[in-house]
């Protein structure tokens, strides 16, 4: 549930835009060749792993040491009382909180919106279905409503169960696609690249 919500739109967008898009422009080999499919997914690979679980991961420990150590409600502005002291139970507080929720809100409506295109785009392949905004506000909408009774129903019910089906089928996509596409390529890229990532990490990561 946790990697499903953490990641949502962007493993299954970029995922697979991003190292197309590194494909044909590599960072530094030359285009369109062996190497530079390795050099793609090097540089995909560093963009969706230990970075940003890093980031996500001092969030989350910041929230669950403060709720659950210190008995504080699990607001990020209780995170910052050790910086502002008793401020974070005022006005200060109230101000992190709202921009908490508006940057959430502006993450969420980001993967919505490409959420949704990506899937108009694919029924309008599938199915002829026009790709148009009304379409895809139809898609907004029903997805909308799966969101609101999930919340309703709690994170033990709806919302768990949304995210273990997500991540059912994602792992169903990936097999299918192993075992149809070219299973020894993708192995083959997949140990290789890793390797290259964990090689350059400290090097990349200072560039």
């Amino acid at each position: 549930m946790l990697f499903s919500a953490g990641m949502g739109i962007g493993l299954v967008f970029y995922g697979a835009s991003e190292p197309v898009s590194h494909y044909l422009t590599p960072p530094t080999a030359s285009a369109e060749t062996k190497a530079a499919l390795a050099d793609s997914l090097r540089a995909s690979f560093l963009h969706y792993g230990f970075h940003p679980w890093a980031v996500y991961g001092i969030v989350a420990l910041s929230l669950a040491y403060f709720q659950f150590r210190k008995g504080e409600v699990g607001l990020i502005s209780k995170t910052l009382r050790p910086l502002l002291g008793k401020r974070v139970d005022g006005l200060p507080g109230t101000i992190v909180d709202v921009l908490a929720v508006f940057a959430t809100i502006i993450g969420v409506a980001v993967s919505l919106g490409v959420g949704a295109m990506q899937i108009n785009g694919g029924l309008n392949y599938l199915f002829g279905i026009p790709n148009n905004k009304l379409v895809q506000g139809i898609i907004i909408a029903v997805v909308t409503v799966l969101f609101l009774y999930s919340a309703w129903s709690g994170l033990s019910k709806g919302i768990q169960y949304l995210s273990n089906l997500n991540m059912i089928l994602a792992a169903i996509l990936f097999a299918i696609l192993l075992v149809i596409g070219p299973t020894l390529l993708i192995l083959d890229m997949m140990t290789s690249a890793t390797g290259d990532y964990l090689n350059t990490l400290i090097f990349n990561s200072l560039d």
